[in-house]
Protein backbone atom coordinates (compact mmCIF):
# COMPACT_ATOMS: atom_id res chain seq x y z
CA UNK A 1 0.00 0.00 0.00
CA UNK A 2 2.97 2.22 0.97
CA UNK A 3 4.20 1.57 -2.96
CA UNK A 4 0.86 2.50 -4.19
CA UNK A 5 0.94 6.10 -2.39
CA UNK A 6 4.62 6.49 -3.78
CA UNK A 7 3.30 5.50 -6.93
CA UNK A 8 0.60 8.61 -6.89
CA UNK A 9 2.70 11.01 -6.31
CA UNK A 10 5.61 10.02 -9.23
CA UNK A 11 1.51 10.38 -11.21
CA UNK A 12 1.23 14.14 -9.74
CA UNK A 13 4.83 14.65 -11.25
CA UNK A 14 4.45 12.84 -14.75
CA UNK A 15 0.64 15.05 -15.13
CA UNK A 16 2.89 18.53 -14.38
CA UNK A 17 5.56 17.48 -16.80
CA UNK A 18 2.61 16.77 -19.43
CA UNK A 19 0.40 19.56 -18.40
CA UNK A 20 3.44 22.26 -18.65
CA UNK A 21 3.50 21.53 -22.55
CA UNK A 22 -0.33 22.09 -23.14
CA UNK A 23 -0.54 25.85 -21.64
CA UNK A 24 3.16 26.69 -23.82
CA UNK A 25 1.29 24.78 -27.19
CA UNK A 26 -1.78 27.04 -26.77
CA UNK A 27 0.52 30.16 -26.31
CA UNK A 28 2.69 29.17 -29.12
CA UNK A 29 0.09 28.52 -31.43
CA UNK A 30 -2.60 31.13 -30.78
CA UNK A 31 -2.11 33.26 -34.14
CA UNK A 32 -2.23 30.40 -35.83
CA UNK A 33 -4.92 27.71 -34.41
CA UNK A 34 -8.40 29.14 -33.02
CA UNK A 35 -8.90 28.25 -29.11
CA UNK A 36 -12.00 25.85 -29.34
CA UNK A 37 -10.87 24.30 -32.94
CA UNK A 38 -7.67 23.41 -30.88
CA UNK A 39 -9.60 21.73 -27.94
CA UNK A 40 -11.95 19.78 -30.37
CA UNK A 41 -9.33 18.39 -32.75
CA UNK A 42 -6.83 17.79 -29.77
CA UNK A 43 -9.86 15.42 -28.52
CA UNK A 44 -10.65 13.71 -31.89
CA UNK A 45 -7.19 12.97 -32.35
CA UNK A 46 -7.40 11.75 -28.89
CA UNK A 47 -10.42 9.49 -28.97
CA UNK A 48 -9.30 6.61 -31.24
CA UNK A 49 -6.11 6.14 -28.86
CA UNK A 50 -8.58 5.98 -25.81
CA UNK A 51 -11.09 3.79 -27.36
CA UNK A 52 -7.98 0.82 -28.11
CA UNK A 53 -7.20 1.07 -24.57
CA UNK A 54 -10.72 0.93 -23.12
CA UNK A 55 -11.87 -1.58 -26.01
CA UNK A 56 -11.16 -4.55 -23.46
CA UNK A 57 -13.32 -3.27 -21.25
CA UNK A 58 -16.38 -1.48 -22.46
CA UNK A 59 -18.24 -4.33 -22.72
CA UNK A 60 -18.48 -4.58 -19.22
CA UNK A 61 -18.43 -0.86 -18.22
CA UNK A 62 -20.90 0.49 -20.70
CA UNK A 63 -23.80 -0.73 -18.65
CA UNK A 64 -22.20 1.00 -15.69
CA UNK A 65 -21.57 4.56 -17.39
CA UNK A 66 -25.17 4.57 -18.80
CA UNK A 67 -26.50 3.80 -15.10
CA UNK A 68 -24.24 6.68 -14.00
CA UNK A 69 -24.60 8.48 -16.98
CA UNK A 70 -26.00 12.02 -14.80
CA UNK A 71 -22.10 12.06 -13.44
CA UNK A 72 -20.37 11.27 -16.46
CA UNK A 73 -22.10 13.73 -18.32
CA UNK A 74 -21.18 16.41 -15.74
CA UNK A 75 -17.58 14.85 -15.80
CA UNK A 76 -17.18 15.57 -19.24
CA UNK A 77 -18.81 19.09 -19.46
CA UNK A 78 -15.95 20.06 -17.00
CA UNK A 79 -12.73 18.44 -17.90
CA UNK A 80 -13.42 18.19 -21.56
CA UNK A 81 -15.79 20.89 -22.50
CA UNK A 82 -14.95 23.35 -20.59
CA UNK A 83 -11.74 23.37 -18.86
CA UNK A 84 -8.75 22.97 -22.00
CA UNK A 85 -11.05 25.77 -24.49
CA UNK A 86 -11.65 27.97 -21.25
CA UNK A 87 -7.70 27.74 -21.11
CA UNK A 88 -7.02 27.89 -24.89
CA UNK A 89 -9.39 30.59 -25.10
CA UNK A 90 -7.48 32.79 -22.59
CA UNK A 91 -4.39 32.45 -23.74
CA UNK A 92 -5.16 34.23 -26.70
CA UNK A 93 -5.37 37.32 -24.19
CA UNK A 94 -2.83 36.59 -21.81
CA UNK A 95 0.46 35.21 -20.78
CA UNK A 96 1.59 31.28 -20.02
CA UNK A 97 3.00 32.20 -17.23
CA UNK A 98 -0.75 34.01 -15.40
CA UNK A 99 -1.94 31.09 -16.62
CA UNK A 100 0.40 28.47 -15.01
CA UNK A 101 0.34 30.85 -11.33
CA UNK A 102 -3.53 31.27 -11.50
CA UNK A 103 -3.62 27.47 -12.17
CA UNK A 104 -1.81 27.00 -8.24
CA UNK A 105 -5.36 28.27 -6.98
CA UNK A 106 -6.59 25.04 -8.17
CA UNK A 107 -5.88 23.26 -4.59
CA UNK A 108 -7.29 25.91 -2.38
CA UNK A 109 -10.62 25.54 -4.61
CA UNK A 110 -10.61 21.54 -4.16
CA UNK A 111 -10.76 21.98 -0.35
CA UNK A 112 -13.55 24.80 -0.87
CA UNK A 113 -15.70 22.36 -2.86
CA UNK A 114 -14.94 19.58 -0.53
CA UNK A 115 -16.30 22.00 2.29
CA UNK A 116 -19.29 23.18 0.44
CA UNK A 117 -20.28 20.03 -1.73
CA UNK A 118 -19.35 17.52 1.58
CA UNK A 119 -20.33 19.96 4.50
CA UNK A 120 -17.20 19.33 5.90
CA UNK A 121 -16.48 22.32 8.65
CA UNK A 122 -14.18 24.77 8.58
CA UNK A 123 -11.96 26.54 11.25
CA UNK A 124 -10.81 29.81 11.25
CA UNK A 125 -7.08 29.06 10.40
CA UNK A 126 -8.23 27.19 7.11
CA UNK A 127 -10.44 30.09 6.14
CA UNK A 128 -7.64 32.24 6.42
CA UNK A 129 -5.43 29.84 4.22
CA UNK A 130 -8.05 30.37 1.56
CA UNK A 131 -8.54 34.08 1.48
CA UNK A 132 -4.42 34.59 1.20
CA UNK A 133 -4.58 31.89 -1.55
CA UNK A 134 -7.38 33.83 -3.51
CA UNK A 135 -5.69 37.06 -2.77
CA UNK A 136 -2.48 35.61 -4.02
CA UNK A 137 -4.74 34.99 -7.08
CA UNK A 138 -6.51 38.72 -7.41
CA UNK A 139 -3.30 39.92 -7.65
CA UNK A 140 -2.12 37.71 -10.48
CA UNK A 141 -4.97 38.70 -12.49
CA UNK A 142 -4.86 42.77 -11.81
CA UNK A 143 -1.15 42.56 -12.12
CA UNK A 144 -0.47 43.84 -8.92
CA UNK A 145 -2.21 47.13 -9.60
CA UNK A 146 -4.99 48.17 -7.51
CA UNK A 147 -6.16 50.90 -9.80
CA UNK A 148 -7.32 47.87 -12.26
CA UNK A 149 -10.13 47.50 -9.64
CA UNK A 150 -11.25 51.13 -9.75
CA UNK A 151 -11.39 50.88 -13.55
CA UNK A 152 -12.71 47.54 -13.95
CA UNK A 153 -10.29 46.81 -16.67
CA UNK A 154 -9.54 43.62 -15.89
CA UNK A 155 -7.43 41.34 -18.42
CA UNK A 156 -10.04 38.68 -19.24
CA UNK A 157 -7.72 36.20 -20.05
CA UNK A 158 -7.34 35.79 -16.68
CA UNK A 159 -10.96 35.96 -15.82
CA UNK A 160 -11.17 32.56 -18.29
CA UNK A 161 -8.30 30.77 -16.92
CA UNK A 162 -9.43 30.94 -13.66
CA UNK A 163 -13.14 30.09 -14.57
CA UNK A 164 -11.23 26.99 -16.16
CA UNK A 165 -9.25 26.66 -12.85
CA UNK A 166 -12.60 26.31 -11.14
CA UNK A 167 -14.02 23.86 -13.92
CA UNK A 168 -11.02 21.26 -13.35
CA UNK A 169 -11.20 22.12 -9.14
CA UNK A 170 -14.95 20.80 -9.39
CA UNK A 171 -14.18 17.48 -11.85
CA UNK A 172 -11.09 16.71 -9.46
CA UNK A 173 -13.98 16.72 -6.51
CA UNK A 174 -16.60 15.17 -8.13
CA UNK A 175 -14.32 12.05 -9.90
CA UNK A 176 -14.63 10.28 -6.91
CA UNK A 177 -18.55 9.63 -7.47
CA UNK A 178 -17.76 8.11 -11.07
CA UNK A 179 -18.79 4.50 -11.95
CA UNK A 180 -16.77 1.66 -10.57
CA UNK A 181 -14.92 1.33 -14.54
CA UNK A 182 -12.00 1.05 -16.05
CA UNK A 183 -10.33 4.63 -15.95
CA UNK A 184 -9.81 4.41 -20.19
CA UNK A 185 -13.44 3.45 -20.56
CA UNK A 186 -14.76 6.61 -18.14
CA UNK A 187 -12.46 8.67 -20.23
CA UNK A 188 -13.49 7.77 -23.91
CA UNK A 189 -17.18 8.28 -22.91
CA UNK A 190 -16.29 11.55 -21.46
CA UNK A 191 -13.93 12.62 -24.98
CA UNK A 192 -17.24 11.36 -26.94
CA UNK A 193 -19.72 13.04 -24.85
CA UNK A 194 -17.50 16.41 -24.33
CA UNK A 195 -16.64 16.35 -28.75
CA UNK A 196 -20.85 15.84 -28.71
CA UNK A 197 -20.86 19.28 -26.45
CA UNK A 198 -17.96 21.11 -28.49
CA UNK A 199 -18.84 20.26 -31.81
CA UNK A 200 -21.59 23.23 -32.36
CA UNK A 201 -19.23 25.58 -30.95
CA UNK A 202 -16.40 24.47 -33.18
CA UNK A 203 -18.90 25.06 -36.24
CA UNK A 204 -20.13 28.45 -34.88
CA UNK A 205 -16.14 29.39 -34.38
CA UNK A 206 -15.09 27.82 -38.04
CA UNK A 207 -17.82 30.14 -39.74
CA UNK A 208 -17.21 33.31 -37.98
CA UNK A 209 -13.61 33.24 -36.75
CA UNK A 210 -12.24 31.25 -39.11
CA UNK A 211 -10.91 27.17 -39.70
CA UNK A 212 -8.35 25.28 -38.73
CA UNK A 213 -5.33 25.55 -40.70
CA UNK A 214 -3.85 22.39 -42.15
CA UNK A 215 0.16 23.28 -41.49
CA UNK A 216 3.01 21.76 -39.61
CA UNK A 217 2.47 23.90 -36.58
CA UNK A 218 -1.31 22.24 -36.40
CA UNK A 219 -0.20 19.15 -36.77
CA UNK A 220 2.53 18.87 -34.61
CA UNK A 221 0.62 20.92 -31.59
CA UNK A 222 -2.59 18.93 -31.85
CA UNK A 223 0.10 15.48 -31.81
CA UNK A 224 1.66 16.92 -29.04
CA UNK A 225 -1.76 17.50 -27.34
CA UNK A 226 -3.27 14.43 -27.58
CA UNK A 227 -0.78 11.50 -26.84
CA UNK A 228 1.30 14.10 -24.06
CA UNK A 229 -0.87 16.67 -22.76
CA UNK A 230 -3.79 14.15 -23.18
CA UNK A 231 -3.28 10.41 -22.64
CA UNK A 232 -0.50 10.68 -20.72
CA UNK A 233 -1.63 13.40 -18.55
CA UNK A 234 -5.48 12.25 -18.03
CA UNK A 235 -4.45 8.84 -17.19
CA UNK A 236 -1.83 10.06 -14.93
CA UNK A 237 -3.95 12.21 -13.18
CA UNK A 238 -7.07 9.95 -12.73
CA UNK A 239 -4.82 7.61 -11.06
CA UNK A 240 -3.14 9.88 -8.59
CA UNK A 241 -6.52 10.91 -7.66
CA UNK A 242 -7.81 7.23 -6.91
CA UNK A 243 -4.43 6.64 -4.75
CA UNK A 244 -3.83 9.75 -3.25
CA UNK A 245 -7.42 11.11 -3.12
CA UNK A 246 -8.38 14.94 -4.57
CA UNK A 247 -6.71 17.12 -2.17
CA UNK A 248 -3.26 15.61 -2.76
CA UNK A 249 -3.62 15.14 -6.39
CA UNK A 250 -4.08 18.58 -6.42
CA UNK A 251 -0.10 19.12 -5.64
CA UNK A 252 0.18 19.05 -9.79
CA UNK A 253 -1.25 22.69 -8.88
CA UNK A 254 2.50 23.81 -7.22
CA UNK A 255 4.24 21.82 -10.06
CA UNK A 256 3.14 23.22 -13.34
CA UNK A 257 4.13 26.82 -12.47
CA UNK A 258 7.79 25.71 -11.56
CA UNK A 259 8.08 23.73 -15.16
CA UNK A 260 5.40 25.72 -17.05
CA UNK A 261 7.22 29.45 -16.26
CA UNK A 262 10.87 27.40 -17.11
CA UNK A 263 9.44 26.19 -20.39
CA UNK A 264 7.25 29.78 -21.34
CA UNK A 265 10.76 31.71 -20.29
CA UNK A 266 12.75 29.49 -22.48
CA UNK A 267 10.39 29.07 -25.63
CA UNK A 268 7.74 31.84 -25.53
CA UNK A 269 10.71 34.80 -24.15
CA UNK A 270 7.84 35.39 -21.47
CA UNK A 271 8.83 37.79 -18.33
CA UNK A 272 8.16 36.50 -14.81
CA UNK A 273 7.54 39.78 -13.10
CA UNK A 274 7.40 41.11 -9.67
CA UNK A 275 3.67 40.69 -9.18
CA UNK A 276 3.80 37.12 -9.86
CA UNK A 277 5.93 36.15 -7.45
CA UNK A 278 3.99 38.00 -4.81
CA UNK A 279 1.02 36.15 -6.10
CA UNK A 280 2.91 33.17 -6.14
CA UNK A 281 4.14 33.36 -2.37
CA UNK A 282 0.86 34.43 -1.38
CA UNK A 283 -1.19 31.19 -2.97
CA UNK A 284 1.81 28.92 -1.62
CA UNK A 285 1.39 30.66 1.69
CA UNK A 286 -2.19 29.91 1.48
CA UNK A 287 -2.54 26.84 0.62
CA UNK A 288 0.41 25.61 3.11
CA UNK A 289 -1.66 27.67 6.12
CA UNK A 290 -5.05 25.60 4.67
CA UNK A 291 -3.42 22.31 4.52
CA UNK A 292 -1.98 22.55 8.03
CA UNK A 293 -5.27 23.42 9.79
CA UNK A 294 -6.39 20.37 8.05
CA UNK A 295 -3.75 18.31 9.30
CA UNK A 296 -4.24 19.32 12.98
CA UNK A 297 -7.97 18.08 12.62
CA UNK A 298 -6.79 14.60 11.60
CA UNK A 299 -6.99 12.13 14.27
Amino acid sequence: MKWLSNQGYLLVVITAIAWSGNTIIGRGVVDIIPPIGLSFWRWVAVFPIFLVIAWPHLRKDLPLVKKHWKIVVVLALLSISIYNTFIYQGLTMTTAINSFLINTSRPVIIVLFSLIIFREKITFIMGAGLVLAFAGTGVIIVRGDLNVLQTLQLNTGDIWIFVATIAFALYTVLYPKRPDVHPASLLTACVLLGLVFLTPFFIWETITVGYVPLRIETFGGVAYLAIISTAVAYMAYNQAVENIGANKAGLVSYLLPIFGSILAILILDEIFQVFHGVGFALIIGGVLVAARAKTRQSP
